[in-house]
């Protein structure tokens, strides 16, 4: 199944199953590395893959302009009854949406850009949607966590498939579907989309902020990869 039907039949699931306490961290420290960036920078933000709207308060308690857009229709019915009018909505994928103005910033959580079929469809796509120094942040799949995984659990077909394609099956119960783990070499290679890379971190170290924050330099040993552009 597509990532966004698999997020369709959860959604009424989706808050309570990231409320524990390492999903907590890691969104804490990732909302500090996304600080530490912008300053006191505001202007247009786009959510993408905005899901029931977790990011939305960061950037509206910032002064952002926001607008979020989710393919799941019930996930995005979530994020809508608690933003109502404060948050601009589109029911469409990053593929699809089209905008006259540009953006300061993408946001792009979640691991949005491991569920993204055509990288390089979408990475021209942002470059247009963004503005000349603004940014793109993101988390991801790391490939070096999901290859122990698959060392542990899968075959060595499975193994020399992912080496070959940094892409893997992921989900629960409810369906599965691909996901595309990065490298740091896969993020510095997206330079050539016209971005310098100014972050790397690990994400999903600890349960306990301080130490998430302290090791996030241990980008290999972390489950997440979050990362920073800003576009020449």
């Amino acid at each position: 199944m597509k990532s966004y039907e698999y997020y369709e039949k959860i959604a009424h699931l989706y808050d309570q199953m990231y409320e524990d306490e390492e999903w907590t961290i890691l969104r804490q420290a990732v909302q500090i590395y996304i600080e530490n960036v912008i300053g006191s920078l505001s202007g247009k933000v786009l959510d993408v893959g905005t899901g029931t709207g977790y990011w939305l308060n960061f950037f509206l308690k910032k002064n952002f302009q926001v607008y979020a857009i989710e393919p799941s229709k019930k996930m995005l019915e979530i994020a809508k009854r608690k933003y109502k009018d404060k948050v601009k909505f589109f029911n469409t994928k990053i593929e699809e949406f089209e905008f006259e103005d540009r953006f300061d910033i993408l946001n792009l959580q979640g691991d949005v850009l491991s569920y993204i079929e055509d990288l390089d469809f979408v990475m021209k796509k942002m470059k247009n949607l963004v503005k000349n120094k603004g940014y793109i942040f993101a988390t991801v799949d790391s490939f070096y966590f999901m290859r122990r995984q698959i060392i542990k659990y899968g075959n060595l077909k499975e193994l020399r498939d992912f080496d070959r394609t940094h892409i893997t099956t992921v989900g629960s119960q409810y369906g599965t579907f691909k996901s595309r783990c990065f490298t740091v070499e896969d993020i510095l290679n997206l330079k050539r989309y016209g971005f310098e890379v100014i972050d790397i971190r690990g994400c999903g170290l600890s349960k306990v902020l301080s130490e998430e924050l302290k090791n996030s330099y241990l980008i290999k040993e972390a489950e997440h990869i979050f990362f920073a552009l800003r576009k020449l």
